[in-house]
């Protein structure tokens, strides 16, 4: 059993979280020793893992709220949570792409900078530049 300082810990996140977190549902079965401490064994730790993912991933708390109630209601829900996890998939990779694009346009920052603390010839495309930002609007299109 772990307390909340230690999920927070292994987690690498504030205590403030965990408990925010099991306020709202989002662990459940959360239990409390005799001083009315909370305690987790690896299934909530697991299921905080999972909620803080897909938070991090863009699904809202009430969304999480309602996959973990369906998870609760059995099997008959696999398809709808099954479904959940795909559009989130979809939403990361989505996400990642545009850190690509964005990771791609400070690399091309640096190297110029880079350049010019060097003395080198400046060597800045704009037709780069432009090609990015095409790339960024098709992104945003799909």
């Amino acid at each position: 059993m772990y307390t909340v300082k230690q999920v927070a810990d292994i987690l690498g996140i504030s205590v403030h979280t965990v408990r925010y977190y099991d306020d709202k549902g989002l662990i459940p079965g959360t239990k409390r020793n005799s001083a009315n401490q909370r305690m987790f064994d690896d299934n909530e730790l697991e299921w905080l893992f999972v909620s803080i993912t897909l938070r991090s991933t863009g699904l809202s708390l009430a969304e999480i709220k309602r996959y973990i109630t369906l998870y609760q209601q059995g099997d008959n829900t696999l398809k709808e949570r099954y479904q959940i996890m795909q559009t989130q998939r979809e939403r990361t990779l989505e996400a990642m792409e545009d850190m690509k694009l964005r990771l791609a346009v400070l690399d091309k920052k640096l190297e110029h900078y880079r350049k010019l603390l060097n003395g080198e010839e400046d060597t800045w495309s704009h037709e780069y530049m432009q090609d990015l930002i095409r790339k960024g609007a098709e992104n945003h299109d799909k």
